[in-house]
């Protein structure tokens, strides 16, 4: 586990339509390149974001955050619900073909089997 602590100001954060949040806030320090490029390795990567009003690393109880930090699967599968969807429905298709399938290939097939789903699901509402 590598945990990379930045200090940050808030400076605003925008709703979204899934009711989750997405967050924009700045470095109080100055980055070389090996930092950012630290950082950019971790793109996609589940963490967690907490904000305290503490202004030195002193000050915060690392340990207690840590001790607290909420159990989520989410959180353990490191792919969102739909990322675990899409990989099943690859991994379906290839066995199908009983060897990998193109990138046009696989968009149609998608596109098919989530069409056929959402189509099951609005006829059970009925």
């Amino acid at each position: 586990m590598q945990i990379v602590t930045i200090p940050i100001e808030l400076r605003n954060y925008n709703r979204r339509s899934d009711r989750s949040v997405s967050f924009k806030c700045d470095s109080l320090i100055e980055m070389q390149s090996k930092d950012i490029a630290d950082i950019d390795g971790h793109i996609g990567d589940v963490g967690f974001l907490t904000i305290t009003d503490q202004h030195t690393l002193e000050d915060i109880k690392t340990d207690e955050i840590l001790e607290n930090l909420p159990e989520n699967d989410l959180y353990d599968n490191h792919k969102t619900p739909s990322q675990r969807l899409r990989n099943v429905l690859y991994v379906m298709f290839e066995k199908k073909l009983g060897r990998k399938p193109s990138n046009e290939e696989f968009a149609v097939e998608y596109k098919n089997k989530m069409e056929a789903i959402i189509n099951r699901l609005k006829q059970s509402l009925d």
